[in-house]
C-alpha cells in the first residue's frame, strides 16, 4: 500500500516542481516591478502615496488571484495524470488519495513559498499575519480542493442532484468563509480571521474527510465503468447543445443558399463563439447580482464615504469581464488548430475563400462575441445594477453622484478609467487568441516572456540609475512602435489587409496618444505607447490565419 501510494505521488511532483516554481517567481518579481514603476511615477507627480496601493493592489493579486491559480495549476497536474493511473494495477482508493495528497501538498508549497516572498520584500513580518493570517485560510482551501476533487469526479457522471448539492455545498462553504472576516454581519468591519476555533476546525476537517470518501468512491465507479449519467442530465443536456451548438438550426440551414463566407461565419460562430457568449452573459447576470449586493453593503447612508462603493462594483466587473474574456479566448484557442502540433482543421483549407477573406470572417466573429460580452457585462451588469439600486433608494442617488463627481472634477478620470478596462479588455483578448493560433506555440511563449524581460532589465536598470529612466521606456516604446509597423507592412505586402485598415487604425493609435497625452501628465505619453497593443492583433491574426493554412 505505501509503495504503491509512493509510486502514484511520485511522477506527479517530480513533473510539477518546475511549474510550480516558474508560477512562484512570476507572483513575486510582476508586483515588484509593477510597485516600482507606480513608486517612480507618484515620485513625479509629488505624491508618496503607495500604501493604499500596496494594499489594494498586492492584497487582492496575491490573496485572490495566487490563490486560484495555484489551485488551478495544483488539481491541473493531477487530473493531468488520471488515464495514465487508470492503467495501473493499483487499487483506486490509493489512486484517489495520492492524486489529492499530491494536489494539497503542491498547493500549500506554493502558497507558503510565496508568502514568506511577500514577507520579505513587500511586508514586515506582522503585516500579513495581523491582515491575512495563513492558518484558517490554508485549512479552507485545503478543505474546498479535496471538495474539488469529490465535485469533480462526481460530475463525471452528472445528475440533476448532483448538480444542486455541489452548487450548494460549494456556495455555502464561501459564504461560511467570507462570514468569517464579518462577524459583524455584511455590512460591518472587515476582522481578519486570525483565530481557528476548534469547532472551526472540526467543522473543515469533516468537510474534508467526507469529500475524500465521496471522491474516492466516485473514482472507483468512473475506473469501474459504472457511472452513468442521469436521464434528466441528459435532456438537459440535448436542450443546451441545441442552444449553444445549433445542432437543430443544422437541419433548417440550406447551405447552398448562402455565400461561402456567410457559412464559414455561420459554422465558426456555432462550433467556437456561440456557447461561449452564453457563458458570458451568465458571467454578466453573476456580476449584476454581486454588484447588486455591493451597492447595498458599502453605499449605506453613513456607513461609508459616498464615492467608496465605486472600488468593490469596479472591480467585480472588471473580474468577471477578465472571466468572460478567459472564457472566449479558450473557446477560440483551438478552433483554428486542435492541437498544438497538429495541422490546421480540413475545413479552413478547403473552404473557398481567400487567406484574407479567412481571416476577415474569423476576426469579425471574434470581436462580435466580443462586443456582445462586452455589452452585457457593462450596461447590465454594473449599469443595470446600480440602476436597479437607483430606482430602490431613489433616483436622487444617481443626482447626488454626479454632483459629487462634478466638483471633484472626476468625470473625465471616470471615462478615462472605462475606456482603459475595455482597451485592456480587447487588448488581452485578441492578442492572446493570436498567440494561441502560432503554428509554433513555443514562439508564442519566447514572445511573452521577451516582454516580461525586457521590462524587467527597464525597470531595474532604471532603479539602479534613475537618469536613464527616460530613455530605456522611450526605447523600449520605439522598439514595439517599430515592430508593430513591420507587423503592418508585412500583412499589407502579403496582401492580408488592405490601405484602408492601416489608415484607419493608425488614426485611432494617434487620437488615442492624443487623448493621453491631453488627460495625463506629459511623462505618462511613453506608457501610452504600449496601446498600441490594442491594434497590433488586426495585423498579426490574418497572418497566423494565413500561416497556418499554408504551413
Amino acid at each position: 500500500m505505501s509503495s504503491d501510494f509512493v509510486m502514484t505521488t511520485r511522477l506527479i511532483w517530480k513533473r510539477a516542481w518546475p511549474l510550480a516554481l516558474g508560477w512562484v517567481a512570476a507572483f513575486v518579481p510582476f508586483p515588484y516591478v509593477f510597485l516600482k514603476v507606480k513608486a517612480y511615477l507618484e515620485g513625479v507627480a509629488g505624491r508618496g502615496n503607495t500604501e493604499i496601493f500596496e494594499f489594494g493592489f498586492l492584497f487582492s493579486y496575491y490573496m485572490l488571484l495566487s490563490s486560484l491559480v495555484f489551485l488551478g495549476i495544483s488539481v491541473a497536474m493531477t487530473t493531468g495524470f488520471q488515464k495514465y493511473f487508470l492503467r495501473l494495477p493499483i487499487p483506486s482508493r490509493t489512486i484517489a488519495s495520492g492524486m489529492m495528497f499530491t494536489a494539497v501538498t503542491l498547493f500549500l508549497s506554493m502558497q507558503l513559498l510565496t508568502n514568506g516572498f511577500y514577507r520579505l520584500l513587500f511586508f514586515d513580518q506582522n503585516w500579513l499575519s495581523d491582515y491575512w493570517p495563513l492558518t484558517g485560510t490554508l485549512l479552507f482551501l485545503v478543505t474546498l480542493t479535496l471538495v474539488g476533487y469529490a465535485v469533480y469526479w462526481l460530475m463525471q457522471a452528472p445528475t440533476l442532484t448532483r448538480l444542486c448539492a455541489s452548487v450548494e455545498l460549494i456556495g455555502g462553504m464561501l459564504f461560511w468563509f467570507l462570514s468569517r472576516f464579518y462577524p459583524d454581519g455584511f455590512g460591518g468591519a472587515v476582522v481578519p480571521w486570525t483565530r481557528v476555533t476548534p469547532g472551526e476546525g472540526a467543522a473543515m476537517l469533516g468537510v474534508s474527510l467526507g469529500a475524500w470518501y465521496l471522491g474516492t468512491v466516485a473514482f472507483a465507479q468512473i475506473r469501474s465503468g459504472t457511472a452513468v449519467p442521469g436521464p434528466a442530465w441528459e435532456l438537459m443536456k440535448q436542450w443546451w447543445n441545441t442552444l449553444a451548438v445549433g445542432a437543430r438550426s443544422d437541419r433548417e440551414t440550406d447551405p447552398c443558399s448562402q455565400t461561402a463566407i456567410a457559412t464559414l461565419k455561420q459554422v465558426h460562430w456555432r462550433n467556437s463563439c456561440r456557447s461561449g457568449v452564453l457563458i458570458g452573459f451568465g458571467l454578466a447576470g453573476v456580476a449584476f447580482c454581486c454588484n447588486l449586493a455591493a451597492f447595498f453593503i458599502w453605499a449605506k447612508p453613513g456607513a461609508y464615504p459616498r464615492p467608496v462603493y465605486i472600488l468593490p462594483v469596479s472591480f467585480l466587473t472588471y473580474l468577471f469581464l477578465q472571466f468572460a474574456a478567459l472564457v472566449l479566448l479558450l473557446k477560440q484557442a483551438y478552433s483554428v488548430a486542435p492541437q498544438p502540433k497538429q495541422q490546421i482543421k480540413d475545413y479552413w483549407v478547403t473552404v473557398p475563400l481567400t487567406d484574407r477573406e479567412l481571416a476577415a470572417a474569423l476576426l469579425q466573429n471574434i470581436l462580435k462575441a466580443g462586443m456582445l460580452v462586452l455589452l452585457a457585462m457593462i450596461p447590465v451588469g454594473a449599469g443595470g445594477s446600480y440602476l436597479l439600486y437607483a430606482l430602490i433608494q431613489g433616483l436622487g442617488v444617481i443626482s447626488s453622484d454626479w454632483q459629487w463627481l462634478v466638483e471633484r472634477q472626476l468625470v473625465a478620470a471616470a471615462i478615462g478609467v472605462v475606456v482603459v478596462a475595455i482597451l485592456s479588455y480587447w487588448s488581452a483578448m485578441l492578442n492572446f487568441t493570436a498567440l494561441c493560433w502560432f503554428p509554433r506555440r513555443s514562439v508564442s511563449l519566447w514572445v511573452v516572456a521577451s516582454l516580461f524581460v525586457l521590462l524587467l532589465i527597464s525597470v531595474t536598470v532604471s532603479e539602479l540609475l534613475p537618469v536613464l529612466w527616460t530613455p530605456l521606456f522611450l526605447l523600449d516604446a520605439c522598439l514595439i512602435w517599430g515592430v508593430t509597423v513591420l507587423t503592418f507592412l508585412h500583412a499589407y505586402r502579403s496582401r492580408l489587409i488592405g490601405g484602408k485598415t492601416i489608415w484607419r487604425l493608425t488614426l485611432f493609435s494617434l487620437l488615442l496618444c492624443i487623448a493621453f497625452w491631453y488627460f495625463s501628465r506629459p511623462d505618462l505619453f511613453v506608457m501610452s505607447g504600449f496601446l498600441v497593443f490594442t491594434v497590433l492583433p488586426f495585423a498579426t491574426i490574418p497572418l497566423v490565419v494565413s500561416w497556418n493554412r499554408h504551413r
